[in-house]
């Protein structure tokens, strides 16, 4: 996987054109994107950590029981 671009404005506009049909003036594209970009530094953060042989926290193990009819 390469390395990640920082949203850009026109990105944020264009794929709210395409996808939702919905198009943006420059300012707010532009307040979109600066809102996404932490977001996805998170995201890229959290997609670094060495989680592959980990086991959630909680694991759902379904035992039998007894039923009262």
């Amino acid at each position: 996987m390469g390395k990640r671009r920082p949203v850009r404005a026109e990105t944020v506009s264009a794929v709210a054109a395409e996808n939702a049909g919905h198009p943006l003036d420059d300012a707010r594209a532009a307040i979109y994107a600066e809102a996404l970009e932490p977001i996805l530094q998170g995201m890229e953060a959290i997609r670094a950590l060495p989680l592959k042989n980990l086991e959630p926290a909680t694991v759902f193990q379904p035992v039998e029981g007894k039923r009262h009819d």
